[in-house]
């Protein structure tokens, strides 16, 4: 059973008062008259179906109006239906109480519910009392026709009951839709099979339980309590249905409603942004007061019925400024009338003449821009929910954001110390805040450029910590950024304002000395270094951790040039390290002559890619619905003769720099395919995995890459759909014609496009349009935030919702807790990959992973967990 609520007949009614409110009484009257006529004429008349089963007819009275409590509001264009639990009770009835008893039981506690729950008054409740009168009459005179008056509970008879429910729904939903096109002056015919669609399958279902509990009533009563648990669940299933509907349509909304705010002049881009806002909300009114700096405030407004009004001088601002004080005092900055919070807005709503309104306070994290206001909910819900207010919050969240930013365009100060932020991350260190390698060598190389002037020279110590594998091995990545995050605020801390200490990667920092500085200056410096490494670092979790250091002191002098005081310091560290570590050494002319000459790190990694001493590694994804791998991504490894292994950070940027990085990527995209190809999934219903390969900057400007994927994909005979490509945000900043036209031609291959680490570059959101993308893979910063950084949640959460708005898959990176995985999973990520699932292992263990004969991987021990990546 449907009935109309707060957007087409209330509407309707509003429009009409403008006009002629006579057209919906006359025909509010004409149903009514129909259905009293029918009811005397036929109803009565109908004789009462033969049962064992014998309610009271109050009971019946009291069951429809409860059924009209339990209702879901499904929203269809401008009105709402509602749907109730009046048509299962419509279908049993139809087979154990009289004809004129159930059309009267129906109506009678119907309009008690529409009158004492929803508060409907006059023409609202005359015309709903009139089509449920008329519908359930004629409900029970199709039911009696198609049975013949025969007593009995048969097929025939169960079939005839569901016609005649789609009797009353259809009644229902002809009327609504006439005093729809009445008060519009215009019928709009493509409206009504599209009310139908929505309403008959719930009418149908709906029909069909009523029918299982007439024949439970008559064979088994007691079992009916049985029947409660299925039929609670399946309304409460459709129930989430229509919400998780009105969420996806209000994130849509979110979208259309906001780009208002950039399209045309400012008057008509506020006049239809607060049109949307209200019609999203089925409210009467929509404000919004806007205060500026210097006390001034202005008010734009869209009200049902009313041409829209934008930035006109609000002369007493004092109710907004209140509420707005108000909101700050209690840190509720969202609220609505009938709040704990809300009498504030309670006097607000009085004094404008709003029966009901919430309001959200616009700020950023500088100012208080204003406040948004929606007020006058339409139709029969009774004031606004909490999801309003979340929708709310999340509009006003966007409003401020594009006020704000219409103010940094043209701040030319906020413009530039944006700038220096940008130049301050590529400098830095992301881990620890240090100076990173680039930074360094330009502030020795200027050191040294001034000495030359003033004879001041300086010294440089080259670091590397003793025993940071064992802590990173034992408990893990994060601990191991702990470890390197306190070693490195404690070494800033021991230096003169004026040093430099820099990580450079791995467990590598340097220090910068400034002169004049001598060899007795420098072992001060070391002993307050050795003085810190001695004082043990908690790790969180009630573990703590001591490491050495093993240090190479160089002094600079004349002779010596950027390149060469640095390849000193690292010659003695190395001597430090070969010394028993723990030491600290100073470069003499002819220290390390007698060791093999350290090779030319360019040579020698070519070397290392000509003798096959890059593997491929594969860590899985899990898909976080089913806990099943998805897939894995390959990660290439090198293992050294006389190093053993070197993590990809220390080789990485080598290999971008000499342009070997195409070599490398070639052979990791060959080996991924090729083994790719060997994975099936244990079930066969379940896509095959796939498999994720990185493209450097340069592979992805190389116009050869096409040729390559397309090669390796047919060499492994591997369908293109499984292999995902990643890049990083930074690589589409960078040629980004070039990027686009390769993109463009890999996905015409039928291969997928990732962004990888997204969130942490430029995070231009034009380019999730421009580029053929597929999926975005969340940055292990945000993720390791979660739950103790409120930024990492927000920013986190929106990435999802971006994602799921453009039909893109969303992966989380970095997980190591289940405190993590529950997170992502709640936030609605599709897939997770992190040592809490597994380490990177090689080609045969995750073969065995994906055809489910192993999952010991998916499962690692505390010792595996802290695996560098």
């Amino acid at each position: 059973m449907t009935t109309m609520t707060n957007g087409g007949l209330a509407a309707g009614i509003r429009r009409s008062r403008m006009g002629s409110i006579q057209r919906i009484w006359a025909l509010t009257a004409t149903v009514a008259a129909a259905a009293v006529a029918l009811f005397v004429v036929v109803v009565q008349a109908l004789p009462a179906p033969a049962t064992t089963v014998a309610l009271p007819w109050l009971v019946w009275v009291v069951a429809f109006a409860l059924s009209e409590v339990v209702v879901v509001h499904v929203p269809f264009q401008r009105e709402a239906h509602t749907f109730s639990l009046g048509d299962v009770l419509l279908a049993a009835g139809l087979l154990l109480l009289a004809p004129a008893d159930l059309v009267l039981a129906q109506v009678v506690g119907a309009g008690v519910a529409l009158l004492l729950y929803r508060r409907q008054r006059g023409v609202k409740l005359a015309f709903n009392a009139a089509v449920l009168l008329l519908g359930s009459t004629l409900a029970v005179i199709v039911f009696v026709a198609l049975t013949g008056g025969q007593a009995g509970s048969n097929p025939w008879h169960w079939l005839a009951a569901l016609v005649a429910v789609l009797v009353l729904t259809v009644t229902s939903d002809v009327c609504i839709f006439a005093v729809i096109s009445l008060s519009e002056g215009r019928a709009d015919w493509r409206r009504l099979p599209g009310m139908l669609t929505l309403s008959l399958p719930f009418s149908l279902g709906a029909g069909a339980v009523g029918l299982v509990v007439e024949r439970m009533a008559i064979d088994d009563p007691a079992a009916l309590g049985l029947l409660a648990v299925p039929t609670a669940l399946v309304f409460a299933a459709y129930r989430a249905y229509t919400r998780a509907r009105e969420q996806q349509d209000n994130l849509r909304l979110l979208h259309e409603t906001t780009s208002l705010l950039y399209t045309g002049d400012a008057d008509t881009a506020l006049g239809q942004f607060l049109t949307s806002v209200r019609g999203a909300f089925s409210a009467g009114v929509a404000e919004l007061v806007l205060l500026g700096e210097d006390g001034a405030a202005t008010m734009s407004r869209s009200r049902d019925g009313q041409e829209p009004v934008a930035l006109t001088p609000l002369e007493q601002p004092q109710g907004a400024t209140r509420l707005v004080d108000c909101a700050i005092a209690t840190g509720t900055f969202t609220t609505r009338t009938g709040a704990a919070r809300g009498q504030a807005l309670d006097r607000y709503a009085a004094d404008r003449g709003l029966k009901d309104a919430m309001v959200s306070v616009l700020r950023t994290d500088d100012r208080t821009h204003g406040l948004l206001l929606v007020g006058d909910r339409l139709g029969d819900v009774a004031t606004f929910s909490r999801n309003d207010l979340t929708l709310l919050e999340t509009f006003a969240r966007h409003v401020a954001t594009s006020l704000e930013r219409g103010r940094l365009e043209h701040d030319l100060r906020q413009v530039t110390e944006l700038k220096e932020k940008l130049r301050h991350q590529a400098m830095h260190d992301a881990l620890t805040g240090l100076p990173n390698r680039t930074l360094f060598l330009d502030r020795t190389e200027h050191a040294l450029n001034l000495a030359g002037r003033n004879g001041l020279w300086p010294a440089v110590l080259y670091i590397d910590l003793d025993g940071f594998k064992p802590v990173n091995d034992t408990y893990g990545h994060e601990a191991g950024d702990v470890l390197l995050r306190a070693f490195a605020e404690r070494l800033h801390g021991c230096l003169r304002a004026a040093d430099t200490a820099a990580r450079l990667g791995g467990d590598e920092f340097a220090v910068l000395l400034h002169g004049p500085i001598d060899e007795a200056g420098v072992r001060q410096v070391l002993a307050r270094i050795r003085t810190l490494l001695d004082l043990p670092i908690d790790l969180g979790a009630g573990r703590v951790a001591t490491v050495g250091a093993s240090i190479g002191v160089a002094i600079a002098d004349p002779s010596t040039d950027v390149d060469t005081l640095i390849r000193h310091a690292d010659v003695a560290m190395y001597a430090a390290k070969r010394g028993g570590r723990g030491i600290s050494t100073f470069y003499e002319p002819g220290l390390g002559e007698g060791e093999p000459e350290r090779p030319d790190p360019g040579a020698e990694l070519a070397a290392g890619l000509a003798r096959g001493e890059f593997t491929v590694v594969y860590q899985p994804l899990v898909d976080l619905r089913t806990g099943r791998p998805a897939g894995a991504e390959a990660l290439v490894r090198w293992q050294h003769p006389t190093d053993g292994f070197r993590p990809p950070d220390t080789f990485i940027p080598l290999a971008e720099e000499t342009g070997l990085i195409t070599e490398i990527g070639a052979f990791v995209l060959r080996d991924a395919c090729r083994q790719a190809a060997r994975w099936t999934g244990p079930d066969a219903a379940v896509p095959a995995p796939m498999v994720t390969v990185n493209l450097s900057a340069r592979q992805v400007t190389d116009p050869r890459i096409v040729d390559q994927v397309g090669a390796a994909l047919a060499e492994a005979g591997l369908d293109p759909y499984r292999l995902v490509l990643e890049i990083t945000e930074t690589v589409l900043m960078q040629d980004r014609e070039a990027a686009a036209a390769n993109l463009a031609a890999l996905k015409a291959l039928g291969v997928r496009i990732a962004i990888d680490d997204f969130g942490t570059g430029y995070s231009s959101l034009a380019y999730l349009c421009r580029f053929p993308l597929d999926m975005l893979k969340i940055a292990r910063e945000f993720v390791d935030g979660l739950g103790r950084d409120a930024n990492a949640d927000v920013v986190t959460r929106a990435v999802v919702e971006l994602a799921g708005a453009l039909g893109l898959l969303t992966v989380a990176e970095g997980i190591e807790t289940p405190h993590q995985q529950d997170h992502v999973a709640g936030l609605g990520c599709d897939l997770a990959q992190g040592y809490l699932f597994s380490r990177p292992v090689d080609a045969e263990t995750v073969l065995a992973v994906m055809a489910g004969t192993a999952t010991s991987a998916l499962a690692p021990s505390r010792q595996e967990v802290g695996a560098t990546a």
